[in-house]
Formats: C-alpha cells, structure tokens, sequence
C-alpha cells in the first residue's frame, strides 16, 4: 500500500483583498523507502504543502482534497488525531532549526521529549535514546546538555534531524534542510538524510529549489508553480526529457562547472516572479514569463499529460530534447 496519498490538495487562506489560494489541486504519492523531489522557486507553495501534510496550517487556512496515510484520511481530523501522526509517523526538518529549536531548553531534553509522549518511555531511557540519537546524527552524546545558541548552524540542523527521528516515523519531510549552511556543511547534512532514510526504509519528501539535489538524492519528482504541479514523474524521466519550459529554466538557473572547475557566473534568471495567490489566471499561470506562450496559454489551463516515458507535463507547447545536464 502507498505510504502517502495526496489527491486534489488544496489550501487556500481569506484575505482583506480575498481569497489567496496558495496550493491549488496537488497529487503526490509515496512508497516506503521511495524519495519524493518537490522542486520550485520560492512562493510556489512547497513550505506550505508540507505544513498541510503535518496539520500545521494557518488557524484560517481552507484545507481540501485529500491526504492519506496508510489509507487513513488526516483532512479534517481534529487536533488530537493530529498529535497522534506528528512525529510519531509523519516528522518534518524545518529549514530554519533556530526557530524549530526551543532556546531555554537543553537539546538532549528537546529531542527527548516525543518518545516520552509518543513512545511512552520513561525520562531515563528518552535521554539515553536522545543520547543514542546525537551519535547518530554526527553530534557527541555529551552535547546533550548544550542549548540551541551553543551550537552552529550545521549542529543546529543535525539536532532538528535527531528531533524528527526520535520517535521512529514513517515518513520523513525535509523542507530546504541545508538552508543557510555552507556547501561543505550542507553536503554533509544531505548525505546524512540519505543515510538514514534508506537505513530505516522511512519516505522521504524533500522540498528544495535545487534541481541538482533532486537528481543526486530523489527517485520521483515534482515541480511546482504557483500552487500547481506542471511536471511530474521520476527524476531519471524527467531529467531525460525536460517538457516544461519553468522546468528548465529553473536548471539553466543553476550554477554549474566551467572548463578548470570554476563556477559559472552567467546565470540565465527567469523573467518576472511567481504570481501572487491572490491572482486566478483563466490560462497557464507561467505564460506571463514563458518566451514560448500564445494566446492559447493565456485562456486555457493545460492539464498534466503524458509528456515522455515515465513523467507528464501541464504545457501546451512542451518541449523535446536530449538528457538535461546536472
């Protein structure tokens, strides 16, 4: 059976100026044991997908469609039902472990204190577990005592990872986890959710703007646009046979190598910026910034198809061409 099965997904927050619809009609799946790439630029609604798929939603929030969980359905569910799942079998490594991490109370209490609630261990055996948990993550168990502005940026970040396996879920969501962090450090952090997520045979859904991440470290992907999906499928497909013109904008946007292994500095940025929820484009919510759109884009919203073997893309006009480079 699918771990996580994610139909028709919708979050819409009321405004002053109306209705901000921020993700508007997701479907994703996870197998156990399967990496899930959710990929876009910043206000594209990743974040607040992955807030939906804890129950962490605004309070004002309009949540619709559905999320399942071992076919369990999560939408609706009261808050108690919530706590039971978070954690428990659905953690979440924010991108921004200062403001996941409380700063009055010792990591080792802080990590600690979900299999006291949800395992139900005693305070000896949480701390040794908490302990267990630190020498896992790359810390030593004595920084159990330390707090929050103790450590650096990348210990912080490997004691959020500890505080979402503490208690042994199902699925693990990574949202941007090496924010941040330098390149060295966020290699390390990167590696280490691999590591474990095959170690444990957990689902992983990582969130990040990076498409070079997402072929290193994910079997499945999906890019995201303006709350929608517009192209799907797994990444060895999709990297084979880009068909939507945000999905390879959005690599000729990386940073790659040059001839001597420097970086190269001319990036090509994509036009304009990701449209507002507020807005309710009739067509394809890209054309404004898409070279390649007609009036056909403009009035009509193309539906995800069959773009190539192994992945489908939401354009009209979708493009063909050899294995994309990462």
């Amino acid at each position: 059976m699918t771990l996580l099965a994610v139909s028709g997904l919708t979050l819409s927050v009321p405004t002053a100026r109306g209705e901000a619809s921020i993700v508007r009609g997701i479907d994703l799946a996870i197998d156990r044991g399967q990496r899930l790439g959710l990929v876009g630029e910043s206000g594209c609604g990743k974040s607040m997908t992955a807030l939906a798929l804890m129950g962490l939603q605004p309070e004002s929030a309009r949540l619709g469609g559905s999320i399942r969980l071992d076919g369990e359905e999560l939408v609706g569910r009261d808050e108690a039902t919530w706590c039971r799942i978070r954690g428990r079998r659905i953690a979440m490594v924010f991108q921004e472990p200062m403001t996941a991490l409380n700063p009055v109370m010792a990591i080792g209490d802080q990590i600690a204190e979900g299999p006291l609630r949800q395992l139900g261990l005693d305070r000896a055996d949480a701390m040794t577990r908490a302990r267990t948990l630190l020498d896992r993550v790359g810390l030593e168990r004595q920084s159990a005592a330390l707090y929050p502005h103790q450590l650096s940026g990348g210990q912080r970040q490997r004691v959020v990872l500890a505080m979402a396996l503490a208690s042994d879920p199902d699925l693990l969501i990574a949202d941007e986890p090496t924010t941040a962090l330098d390149v060295t450090v966020q290699a390390q952090i990167l590696r280490l959710i691999d590591d474990i997520v095959a170690e444990r045979g957990m689902g992983l859904l990582l969130i990040t703007h990076d498409l070079g991440v997402v072929a290193a470290m994910t079997d499945r992907m999906a890019v995201m646009y303006a709350g929608r999906l517009v192209e799907t499928g797994t990444t060895d497909a999709v990297f084979a046979g880009m068909a939507h013109p945000y999905t390879r904008a959005l690599l000729a946007a990386r940073p790659r190598e040059v001839a001597g292994g420097a970086a190269d500095t001319n990036l090509v940025a994509i036009p304009g910026q990701v449209g507002s929820p507020l807005e309710h484009p009739a067509g394809c919510a890209f054309a404004p910034r898409c070279a390649r759109a007609d009036t056909a884009c403009r009035t009509t919203r193309p539906p995800l198809e069959p773009a190539g073997d192994g992945h489908a893309a939401a354009c009209l006009h979708p493009l063909a061409g050899p294995r994309a480079q990462t």
